[in-house]
């Protein structure tokens, strides 16, 4: 057989280094006896300063848990956790088979006692574990008690979960998530014993309070959205088999919707859908545009839910005006457009585009730009589409422009010598090597038009990034030999003078690289009197003189 299996750094991250290592320790020790091992679910007891019980559920990166030690209470994620999970990890299938086989013979010794005998020793460990207790209470009062009585008492235990006297971290997370995914269990417990009307007023109540819990922990791990996902999940299956009013539904999933900042609710009018029917989509969808009219906070979030309508019933002219009322930046005009295109409008789509450029002119965005040349093109006004690009290009030189720039009918030489020109004003303007970006992108423009020599001018006047100098330098090693070499003595003095360790070995690279292009050229004589004039003018850097000494070619 076979069971799950932990990530290593996500049982790092929820028990910090310090929990890790004291579980790690554990596991060594022996101190995990494991009693059952299923595909999610792993259960054992831990010998600390006492006899812990620990479950531990999820695979991989998806992991939680409970242990009844202190620690979990305190701060979540705890050492005896961890032993579980690496211990499992590493067991063999016989060591898994053996814990499968110890439990089936505890199964077979049950099944051959009386059920007096056995209701007697559950009464004896409930009497001793109060969890236990309280599961048999809350079974029996669902069996026999009144709506008031199952109510009062679910109701308690989810007010309980949901108390939080102060911020929780995400250490914490997780024993909030296991009360929360308690009381889902329960309100489940009782829907199967045939009580949905009260198992969803139950659930409304959770929900209530679900905003104020998630504000108050840190959820990184996901723990409180999942259980309050578990939560929606069986509302969404009650509502199945208890099937409301679809008005009434639709009016209760519009408010939580709306008052709805953590994903939860989302969508809901689809994941419902089959529920609310017409009726009750019309109902979401009147509620929607009311809404919107009153010109709310959340206009984008309405503004989405009646987009999913009218997308639905392919209506393009809704779908625009939604975005056209408040369109301002260029992501707006684009999500126009593509709503156009994918109509098959082209015409409306090259006046949206258009309108897009003009309104955005200030702040100028290049794909925006660029599609909108693609559709003047199209229309066959190339001179248009080309004046646009120009435009943007002067205003945020970009590789991508320049390459559209070169498909727009003007010869080749004539736009590189215009993009030449507008960087090296540019350049110019912004104070030469001050301003990496453009020296970067002239030189590859350069370097893609095979004019190497302006390349190297370049690349030796103005501060060029590492990969830019890698780049001229490997592409022309057979031409410009001298300043290929140089370009790598360059940036290893560049990576030196960073004092860092990660600059250190980017160092060694290069000059591990500049070796075999000095052999490559006949030139090995070099590499050793340069180690060696490295080693003396950074002899001060001693991290850096160490990984230097360990290379072979270094006396």
């Amino acid at each position: 057989m076979s069971g799950p299996r932990y990530e290593d750094w996500q049982l790092r991250h929820m028990a910090g280094a310090t929990t890790y290592a004291r579980g790690a320790a554990y596991a060594k020790e022996d101190r995990v006896r494991l009693l059952s091992i299923g595909p999610t679910v792993v259960r054992a007891q831990v010998s600390g300063s006492e006899l812990y019980s620990v479950v531990l559920e999820g695979d991989e990166d998806d992991i939680w848990g409970d242990c009844d030690c202190p620690a979990y209470e305190d701060r979540g994620f705890c050492k005896h956790l961890v032993a579980v999970a690496l211990v499992v990890n590493a067991a063999s299938p016989e060591t898994m088979g053996k814990v499968e086989q110890a439990r089936d013979a505890i199964r077979a010794h049950l099944a051959g006692l009386s059920q007096d005998v056995l209701i007697e020793r559950l009464m004896t460990l409930a009497a001793r574990e109060s969890k236990l207790w309280a599961k048999l209470e809350l079974e029996t009062a669902i069996a026999s008690a009144d709506d008031a009585t199952v109510y009062q008492r679910i109701a308690a235990a989810a007010d309980a979960a949901m108390d939080l006297d102060e911020a929780v971290d995400w250490r914490g997370a997780g024993a909030v998530a296991d009360e929360l995914r308690e009381v889902v269990r329960q309100i489940d417990e009782l829907a199967e014993a045939g009580r949905g009307e009260l198992a969803l007023r139950l659930l409304n109540r959770l929900f209530d309070g679900a905003p104020e819990v998630q504000e108050a922990v840190d959820d990184s791990a996901g723990e409180i959205s999942s259980a309050f996902y578990d939560a929606r999940d069986l509302h969404l299956r009650l509502c199945l088999a208890n099937v409301p009013d679809p008005k009434v539904l639709a009016a209760e999933l519009f408010e939580r919707e709306m008052a709805d900042d953590y994903g939860l609710w989302e969508d809901t009018h689809r994941l419902y859908a089959d529920l609310l029917g017409p009726a009750g989509l019309a109902e979401f969808r009147r509620l929607a545009e009311t809404a919107l009219r009153g010109n709310p906070s959340n206009r984008l979030r309405l503004r989405g839910i009646l987009d999913a309508f009218a997308e639905a019933d392919g209506d393009v002219d809704t779908r625009i005006r939604l975005r056209a009322a408040d369109a301002s930046s260029a992501s707006d005009y684009h999500q126009i457009v593509q709503i156009c295109l994918d109509a098959g409008r082209k015409g409306d789509a090259l006046k949206w585009a258009e309108e897009g450029v003009w309104k955005t002119e200030d702040r100028p965005e290049r794909s925006l730009a660029q599609l909108t040349a693609r559709l003047l093109r199209e229309h066959g006004q190339t001179d248009k589409a080309q004046k646009l690009l120009w435009r943007l290009f002067e205003r945020a030189p970009d590789m991508g422009l320049h390459q559209d720039l070169l498909g727009g009918g003007e010869s080749k030489d004539s736009v590189v010598d215009r993009c030449v020109r507008v960087l090296e004003a540019n350049l110019a303007k912004k104070g030469g090597s001050a301003w990496w970006g453009v020296s970067d992108l002239l030189v590859e423009i350069l370097l893609k038009a095979d004019r190497t020599d302006h390349a190297w001018v370049v690349a030796q006047t103005h501060r060029c990034g590492d990969r830019t100098l890698i780049a001229l330098a490997e592409a022309t090693l057979d031409t410009h030999q001298d300043q290929a070499l140089d370009a790598y003595v360059r940036l290893i003095e560049r990576c030196v003078t960073t004092t860092t360790q990660g600059g250190y070995e980017q160092a060694i690279g290069y000059l591990n690289r500049l070796g075999q292009l000095r052999s490559m050229c006949g030139r090995s004589a070099e590499h050793a009197p340069h180690i060696e004039a490295l080693a003396v003018r950074h002899k001060a850097k001693r991290n850096f003189i160490k990984l230097l000494r360990g290379m072979p070619t270094a006396s």
